[in-house]
């Protein structure tokens, strides 16, 4: 899901889209800006780079590209390793493209 900082989905792949998912951008646009916003001075001034949760339906990913969140989530046997990697690769892929149709 890509989803703006105020937790609207913008974009979604999957086999529907439905109210689960539009809760499920708005908790984690929610959390990522209460860490962005209070978690620095916990951080030594570093941004957060990516998030990770572990809900009781699957695992949640969250990191931000240019100006969006990119949230991934997975089944629960998935490892977050896994999951690490391929937020890291999706990320990586859309990073340009983001960058140039946000500008």
């Amino acid at each position: 899901m890509l989803l703006n900082n105020e937790g609207s989905l913008l974009a979604y792949a999957g086999s529907n889209v439905n109210k689960d998912s539009k809760i499920t951008a708005a908790v984690a646009s929610n959390i990522w800006g209460a860490y962005e916003k209070g978690g620095k001075m916990a951080f030594n001034n570093e941004g957060l780079r990516v998030m990770f949760m572990d809900c009781e339906e699957g695992k949640v990913a969250v990191t931000k590209i240019s100006a969006v969140l990119l949230c991934m989530y997975a089944q629960p046997t998935v490892g977050l390793g896994m999951l690490k990697f391929k937020m890291e690769k999706l990320a990586e892929y859309l990073h340009e493209p983001l960058n140039n149709s946000l500008a």
